[in-house]
């Protein structure tokens, strides 16, 4: 049953990093034989979720998909009202850190509307307390994060001869807590080190700034499965880390990773350790099991199993 042919429903917000992840995870499955065609719940805020129920379920019509995979829970909702089709949903991280209703409906549409829902971590799971969702990560595109020699890496990135810590995202995203990642950069003790932000890059250009930099800083309030995590892992660069998500269980036994509380002189002296650690790490091989590819067989499973009728809504 690989010749599916599967609708991913997501909102990208405008942001690329997000419809880049749908993608990534769409092109692989399509490498095993299914079908994947993409719908963009477009705009920002909550209306537009309500706006497009008739455009998607026109859209689910036409198309007569086999299943529908939504990202992220507000997606999901929208798709429940949209479509009897088989549902499979994503929740990628924010999806529990919700206002106290939200979370509620979340939770709700899981039990009694959604066929299957995924989440990205333990934390997750833990947090959500939805019996019967699955732990699967967001998989990266591991054949794009191959070995780059440092100097090749710098010349392409453009970086002079300074140490570099990436912060990759935009900084407009509160989530993401940029303003601690410039205090903590303001408290450190090594000299000659630039704080280099990453975000609107060409997609085949940001391996060049994993294998040119010294250190990835991670600094948000909250996460599901950061992919700038495993791709910095399959880069092999030292990484320092808040404490979201699973980047403790991805980073955990890594000599050169490091998880600190959200606070700047910790941080700081987080860095300060990894930025004189002085090589790369073994991150790659902790990370091979999470290639799109293994992540896609794993989601073919799924669904599978829910056109089989093997999981039931109330659950």
């Amino acid at each position: 049953m690989n010749k599916l042919k599967i609708l991913f429903v997501y909102s990208s917000q405008d942001i690329q990093a997000r419809t880049h992840l749908v993608t990534t995870q769409g092109e692989s499955l399509e490498q095993i034989g299914c079908t994947v065609d993409y719908y963009d719940i477009t705009g920002v805020g909550y209306w537009p979720y309500l706006k497009h129920i008739v455009k998607l379920r026109k859209f689910i019509n036409a198309g007569n998909y086999d299943i529908v995979h939504a990202q992220f829970g507000y997606s999901g909702i929208t798709c429940a009202f949209a479509s009897s089709k088989p549902l499979v949903v994503s929740l990628m991280g924010s999806d529990y850190r919700l206002e106290k209703m939200a979370s509620w409906s979340t939770a709700l549409f899981a039990r009694l509307f959604w066929d299957f829902t995924i989440v990205k971590s333990q934390k997750m799971y833990n947090n959500l307390r939805i019996r019967h969702a699955q732990i699967i990560p967001n998989g990266i595109n591991f054949s794009r994060f191959k070995p780059i020699d440092r100097e090749i890496a710098r010349s392409q990135a453009g970086f002079n001869s300074s140490a570099h810590v990436l912060w990759v995202s935009d900084p407009q995203r509160k989530e993401k807590n940029f303003a601690l990642a410039r205090e903590a950069f303001s408290h450190i003790n090594t000299e000659d080190v630039e704080l280099t932000i990453v975000n609107n890059v060409e997609i085949d250009k940001v391996p060049s700034y994993y294998y040119a930099a010294d250190v990835l800083l991670l600094t948000s309030k909250w996460e599901g499965s950061p992919n700038v995590i495993k791709e910095a892992m399959a880069c092999s660069l030292p990484i320092v880390s808040t404490d979201v998500g699973d980047v403790a269980d991805i980073t955990q036994g890594i000599d050169g990773c490091f998880i600190v509380p959200d606070d700047p002189e910790e941080i700081a002296r987080a860095l300060d350790t990894a930025l004189h650690f002085g090589k790369r790490t073994k991150g790659r091989d902790k990370v091979k099991d999470m290639d799109v590819d293994i992540i896609s067989q794993r989601l073919l499973e799924i669904y599978n199993k829910v056109l089989k009728g093997k999981y039931k809504k109330a659950c």
